[in-house]
């Protein structure tokens, strides 16, 4: 991001402007996808932003905005290497865990959608680094994540065996290490989810990761039920998650419960959000499918 000099009494001017401007911007509804993006890519070519945004960080009324703003440049160059991007804005803003938990899931999901994941940017040693920076943990959140949803669980528990210690780590990190254990259907991975659950409060990012352990997993004991007990707690509470719904529709299909399962598969796809990634929608189809079939079997 380049900053363009000007002279002082148009410079103040232009600051409140910009101020403004990202204030407007944070009153824009969630809800409104495309005006959000456009207001982003708007702010995003103002000369000087840098200082705007850097102070508006750190205000609670526009620090989400912020946060926001960074994600549309992130992805608005997912054809370079935007995984360095990601590391600008991550020292600029200085995203609590939970806050680079957030960015990093979205932005990853995307840029494999966009066949530029984060596999293609990162290596497992830039991800693993030697010191605790921001930089460090914004790379092995999101190297961490391209493993995850690949599947890759093996290359990610050999990542945090590489590390040889995860205490140090945020509750996301050792999810994902949580997700590669349970998805390979190591058992020690049921021991991590209740305590990293309090000690996330229940984020529901962690919430997610654990959950997608579990179900990926195949013999673990007692594994619907613990889906189904995880899925009772407050992040999948709130209101309709379409993905959560679909991890609730399979636990209840290995259950036999078919006719909650297919309410459950149904509410999902009444809760997938316009415009989200069609794969999705075909997991949500297919699961319908193995239900029906079962229930006919």
């Amino acid at each position: 991001m380049t900053d363009t000099l000007l002279d002082p009494a148009t410079c103040a001017t232009w600051f409140d402007d910009a101020t403004a401007a990202l204030a407007a911007y944070a009153r824009l509804p969630s809800t409104a996808a495309w005006a959000r993006r456009a207001a982003a890519r708007r702010l995003l070519r103002s000369p000087n932003l840098h200082a705007v945004l850097e102070r508006a960080a750190f205000l609670a009324p526009t620090r989400e905005a912020v946060l926001d703003i960074a994600a549309h440049d992130v992805a608005d160059h997912f054809d370079g290497p935007w995984t360095e991007r990601a590391e600008y804005w991550a020292e600029l803003i200085r995203p609590s865990w939970q806050e680079s938990a957030h960015l990093c899931a979205e932005l990853a999901w995307k840029a494999r959608s966009a066949s530029s994941s984060t596999l293609v940017h990162l290596t497992a040693d830039q991800a693993l680094g030697d010191e605790p920076t921001l930089t460090s943990r914004t790379r092995l959140h999101l190297y961490g994540l391209g493993l995850r949803y690949d599947f890759r669980c093996a290359a990610l528990a050999d990542l945090f065996t590489r590390r040889g210690r995860t205490a140090d780590l945020d509750p996301f990190s050792r999810s994902l290490h949580a997700f590669a254990l349970l998805g390979r259907s190591d058992p020690d991975g049921l021991h991590l989810i209740d305590p990293l659950m309090e000690e996330a409060a229940d984020h529901p990012k962690v919430a997610h990761a654990l959950l997608h352990g579990l179900w990926l997993g195949h013999d673990l004991p007692e594994q619907p039920h613990r889906i189904l007990a995880l899925l009772d707690r407050p992040p999948f509470t709130h209101g309709p998650d379409a993905v959560a719904l679909f991890r609730k529709a399979a636990a209840l299909r290995r259950l036999r419960r078919f006719e909650e399962a297919l309410a459950a598969i149904s509410q999902a796809m009444e809760a997938l959000p316009p415009g989200a990634d069609p794969s999705v929608h075909g997991d949500l189809v297919r699961e319908r499918a193995l239900i029906l079939i079962a229930r006919e079997t």
